[in-house]
């Protein structure tokens, strides 16, 4: 009896434990999957919309409003243990634009949001971890208020023209009551916007990149500037049209920036489009030169800690700020097979460090730099001057290099240099006939921002067999015989495997050194492929040479012998990680309470069940 009642207490106990347990793991979850709109308005009749969506989600969603109190308004998140991307979209109503907004991640300011972009149609886009809680605060209100002007907005729907005229430089973006004014750039605008003659409006001026305004007159009347430099907006009195006249100077005291992004995923996840997408290589920012001479290396850029100067990395996109004229050191790395071919950064001229392959030096320009489709798709190069060899063509070059291209030069040796090699070529020729003796020499190539002008890098030694098949001249084509390779390379003599194609004329063989070679032909039947065996001279053992793609390892044999080995495959295995959740999900709390309630019943009521 005492038993059954311990054991009837115990299982009440852990069923009150785990319905704790469940209800904490909902209260938990539950806050780490919502995000967070504040909405606020100015007056009373500035109005707007907030939509939402997640991730790829094609439809937005609109978020549930019911007064503008910057009340916390709770969106769900679609799985807290993932990261997400969450879109934001604002519409503004009627006469309304956004006086303020921010986007905090974990109470942290998050600098890329743009109100431009914001109230675009495709919204802006936010990167959120699992362990961030991202919050959206606006405040609206009506274009004509401006704070503490009318609150009724227009009252009628009166065309009021606008001129705006710009000497010393250019108008970046003009704006009257959040509408644009013509093209809203340039030195001369001309448009009009719908609004009441009775009423003050809100002009917002930006001046054009590089430029800072000297004056601004509407109307006769000076605008203060209050210590602005290039971005101003003030109330104008009533009138019946606006004349703007501006005078502009270079901005000596902002700075510039410089974005990058690997993809067009990441750039609008920062709020940017293609503009700033580099693909097919990456950018480096190395070193920078400031006005007075000193020089700020990579370390000292990314602590923040230069006025004049900084750079920053989130994940891989890139973003650096400098003065109009720092000399920026900036390395410039494409892909196999890419180049770089434009020496001209809008407007800023790239100057090449010959010591350093990849890297450049920038004038900085008095204008952001978004920087984009910089590498163009190239090609590996053969250069020839044999009477023997017409051309040739390389495989698995990706495998040799990183970046770049691959250049070989193939020409015919003689002189001293044949005078050195002949007895060694001949030696492991035995009685096949040599065709040809050439020198070839291997580079990587990596433009200097132009197609004429390259870092040329030789390459002796390879980590990884290339592929060279080369076209031979006429005279060598339809032989009844074998083809096969002698490479001389640090004075050691090797014979290569090679595949000689009679009818088309192609010795292909693989090889991981750059030196001398000769060419041999075997007379016989053709057989279309020679695959001697390998060796080395001087040592009697036989080498071994991997021919292909890496895939199959010849086999080897004794100098001078033909021995075919046998082709090995090799498999290759790829492990994914997948990513999980929580792995005691809240509904195993709920079972296992519901469990222990039922034996805690069973145990407690057993012998009244008897009885």
């Amino acid at each position: 009896m005492k038993m059954r009642k311990k054991i009837s207490w115990l299982l009440s106990f852990f069923m009150v434990f785990s319905l704790f347990m469940g209800s904490a793991g909902m209260i938990v979850k539950a806050d780490g999957q919502k995000a967070v709109v504040r909405i606020a308005r100015q007056d009373s009749t500035a109005t707007g919309t907030v939509y939402y969506k997640w991730d790829t989600a094609a439809e937005w969603t609109e978020v549930n409003q019911t007064a503008y109190n910057d009340t916390p308004i709770e969106i769900n998140r679609p799985d807290d243990s993932l990261d997400h991307t969450v879109h934001f979209k604002v519409v503004c109503g009627t006469d309304t634009i956004i006086n303020h907004c921010q986007v905090n991640k974990n109470g942290a300011q998050d600098a890329s949001l743009d109100k431009n972009i914001l109230t675009s149609e495709g919204g802006q886009a936010f990167s959120v971890s699992a362990s961030e809680q991202v919050e959206l605060i606006l405040e609206f209100r009506t274009a004509a208020s401006g704070g503490g002007g009318s609150t009724t907005g227009p009252a009628s729907g009166e065309t009021i023209a606008v001129t705006a005229t710009a000497v010393g430089g250019a108008i970046g973006d003009l704006q009257i009551d959040g509408m644009r004014i013509g093209s809203g750039m340039g030195t001369n605008i001309s448009g009009s916007f719908a609004g009441d003659k009775t009423q003050q409006h809100r002009v917002a001026i930006a001046a054009d990149f590089g430029y800072a305004f000297a004056s601004i007159m509407v109307n006769g009347t000076a605008i203060p500037l209050g210590g602005t430099t290039d971005n101003l907006e003030f109330e104008v009195a009533p009138a019946d049209s606006y004349q703007i006249e501006v005078a502009l100077t270079t901005n000596s005291s902002r700075s510039y920036n410089i974005i990058w992004a690997p993809s067009l995923t990441v750039a609008e996840q920062h709020g940017f489009g293609n503009d700033c997408v580099i693909e097919h290589g990456s950018v480096e920012i190395i070193s920078a030169q400031l006005g007075d001479g000193t020089v700020v290396n990579a370390a000292e850029l990314a602590g923040g800690n230069i006025a004049d100067a900084s750079t920053r990395l989130d994940g891989d996109f890139g973003y650096a700020e400098f003065k109009a004229g720092t000399k920026v050191t900036i390395k410039f790395t494409p892909d196999y097979g890419y180049q770089l071919l434009s020496a001209s950064l809008n407007g800023g001229k790239l100057t090449a460090v010959d010591s350093q392959v990849g890297t450049f030096v920038l004038d900085m320009p008095a204008t952001d730099l978004h920087l984009s489709a910089l590498f163009t798709k190239s090609e590996d190069k053969v250069n020839t001057a044999s009477t023997k060899v017409d051309g040739a063509t390389l495989g698995n070059a990706e495998n040799i290099i990183g970046s770049g291209n691959l250049q070989l030069n193939i020409a015919d040796i003689s002189g001293t240099e044949l005078n050195q090699i002949q007895g060694g070529m001949q030696a492991q020729a035995g009685n096949g006939e040599i065709q040809s003796y050439l020198s070839m020499d291997l580079f990587q190539v990596v433009n200097k921002g132009n197609s004429n002008d390259a870092w040329e890098t030789q390459l002796t030694d390879l980590n990884a067999k290339l592929n060279v098949t080369l076209q031979v001249k006429d005279e060598m084509k339809n032989q009844q015989g074998t083809y096969y390779v002698i490479r001389e390379h640090d004075g050691a003599y090797e014979k290569l495997p090679a595949t000689y194609d009679a009818a088309s004329g192609t010795i292909t063989f693989a090889t991981d050194k750059f030196s001398a070679y000769a060419l041999v032909f075997e007379a016989g039947t053709s057989s279309g492929t020679t695959t001697p065996g390998s060796g080395t001279t001087g040592n009697g053992a036989a080498g071994s040479s991997t021919a292909g793609n890496g895939n199959g390892t010849t086999g080897s044999g004794t100098a001078g012998n033909s021995t075919t080995g046998n082709t090995t495959a090799g498999n290759t295995s790829q492990t994914a990680t997948v990513k999980t959740g929580d792995m005691t999900p809240v509904g195993i709390w709920f079972l296992l309470a519901l469990c222990s309630g039922i034996g805690a019943i069973y145990f407690g009521c057993r012998k009244r069940i008897k009885n």
